[in-house]
């Protein structure tokens, strides 16, 4: 290991560990964040830092189970050749509130300021959305606007609405991976 190395390493080390991590935590969401704003720099330059790209996935990851005990797919997808015209296809998941009334699937689903959605939504290309009734922080809103034109879901059970844009071929792959993610989100975490 070089000394530009072991510096590197001890200082994202400090970085993991720093001040600002809450007691008892060993990583924060500042970290999380900075890592996935890293690992996205990387993917300017695909299939050049093979290993920096390896390590940032698997430090995304550990940071990922220890902050919310959750863990995405890392196989990356495969994907066909385009067939046909771009359309938008959407998919409902529908949330198990009644099942689980005390359980905050909104916040399990979009994690803190909504990182766990923005990941999802860039590692299956496919836009997350939380819909129906309990998917607005404001009650006195949601319940002013349902019923009224562009709120209909509001009168749905809540749901997770997933939406690709992308040849029907090429569309399928990524809704049936994004479904598969969404459905993992949606069983309750053990509470220590």
């Amino acid at each position: 290991m070089t000394a530009d190395s072991a510096a590197l390493l001890q200082s994202h080390q400090h970085h993991a560990n720093g001040s600002s991590v809450a007691t008892g935590q060993q990583y924060s969401v500042e970290y999380l964040s900075q890592l996935l704003k890293d690992k996205k720099q990387l993917s300017a330059f695909p299939n050049v830092f093979h290993h920096l790209e390896r390590l940032a996935d698997e430090e995304i990851s550990k940071v990922r189970v220890a902050l919310f005990q959750f863990e995405f797919t890392k196989e990356e997808m495969s994907l066909p050749e385009p067939e046909g015209e771009v359309q938008i296809t959407t998919e409902k998941v529908f949330v198990p509130a009644k099942e689980h009334p005390d359980y905050n699937f909104v916040g399990r689903i979009l994690g803190p300021r909504g990182m766990t959605a923005k990941q999802l939504e860039q590692e299956t290309g496919c836009k997350i959305m939380v819909r129906g009734r309990g998917s607005m922080r404001d009650k006195k809103k949601e319940e002013l606007n349902r019923g009224k034109p562009n709120w209909e879901h509001l009168s749905e059970d809540l749901h997770v609405l997933i939406q690709c844009e992308d040849t029907p071929n090429r569309a399928r792959i990524k809704l049936a991976r994004a479904v598969d993610e969404v459905k993992k989100l949606l069983v309750p975490a053990v509470s220590s």
